[in-house]
């Protein structure tokens, strides 16, 4: 069965083509009694515009690009599910893309992107920077990580975020504290600003820090072998800072199971984790406020207000004690 055509429904309705294609992009006077003909005749047979068509016409798609790591990480899952909740309040559709901490998948969920027109992207990629987000000429807004110096970053206060978890370990009298990374060891940031304000914070105050690697694209129970591998090498351990909520969750656990009185602090704050791990510190990013900045300036760009877009948007974090 053929799919109906834009002339099906002028038949239908008794008007042109040409009138049709006015009702559908709203453009020129239309009567209401016309309008309410091409309408009711788009209803009657079940047609559906080309939206590909449509786009390269007004030159516009009003779909912006999601690009996350890993939407089953609590989260991107609540930073997707709120973009998409506010594009969608604006008239924009979302097309999410799941990269796996992969720059090749990464690369080709860009190209595909690219290829239908989006109108923009926003990128909370961990992956490294890549010119092919300039040489796009796309707007774009990046979510945490910092993937160019030409695309606006929005991020949680991470300095200040790891500063507080480090106070309040070493308020605990936590003397022997592990950092937690989610990065493999040959891949750790030293630059990574959480690292910096935890490692700045607790060595001023005589705290003794080991930094653990452990991989956010690792399998779960490869994950697991890690944290008791540095639980073992470490047996005074008295406190950990992990960069993630996910992996603090993770260490909470192993460390009950190894009957290791162990603070644990984390970083995120999702209400997702608020409400399941209430035995867990952690320091919150607000997921609502950092949605709003990145879509506001995207659609600033979007509007040529390019004057109006700063470099950086850092926002700030809370810290929340066990509940």
């Amino acid at each position: 069965m053929n799919r109906p055509k834009l002339e099906d429904v002028a038949n239908v309705a008794g008007v042109s083509p040409t009138t049709v294609s006015r009702v559908l992009n709203n453009r020129g006077y239309i009567s209401d009694k016309t309008r309410n003909k091409v309408e009711n005749a788009i209803e009657q047979i079940g047609y559906f515009p080309n939206e590909i068509a449509r786009s390269l016409f007004i030159n516009k798609t009003n779909l912006i690009g999601l690009l996350f790591p890993n939407v089953s990480n609590p989260f991107y899952g609540a930073m997707v599910t709120e973009l998409e909740r506010i594009l969608s309040s604006k008239g924009y559709k979302s097309l999410i893309c799941n990269t796996d901490n992969n720059p090749e998948k990464e690369g080709e969920h860009l190209k595909m992107l690219l290829s239908n027109q989006v109108d923009g992207i926003i990128v909370g990629s961990r992956n490294k920077p890549s010119e092919i987000y300039e040489k796009a000429g796309i707007a774009a807004v990046s979510i945490d990580r910092i993937i160019s110096e030409q695309i606006p970053n929005v991020r949680s206060d991470n300095y200040n975020g790891a500063k507080l978890a480090a106070d309040y370990l070493i308020d605990c009298n936590c003397r022997h504290i592990g950092l937690f990374v989610g990065s493999p060891p040959d891949e750790i940031e030293r630059g990574d600003l959480r690292m910096k304000g935890f490692l700045d914070t607790a060595l001023a105050r005589n705290a003794t820090v080991s930094v653990c690697a452990v991989g956010f694209d690792e399998s779960e129970d490869l994950q697991c072998q890690m944290i008791e591998k540095y639980m073992n090498e470490y047996p005074d351990m008295d406190g950990i800072f992990a960069t993630g909520d996910t992996l603090a969750g993770m260490i909470y656990g192993i460390s009950n199971k190894k009957n290791r009185k162990i603070e644990v602090v984390g970083y995120d704050g999702t209400k997702m984790f608020l409400n399941l791990c209430p035995n867990i510190s952690t320091i919150e990013q607000s997921v609502e406020e950092m949605s709003n900045v990145a879509i506001e300036v995207l659609l600033k760009m979007l509007n040529g207000d390019h004057e109006d877009v700063e470099r950086e948007y850092v926002l700030p974090v809370h810290f929340v004690g066990k509940r």
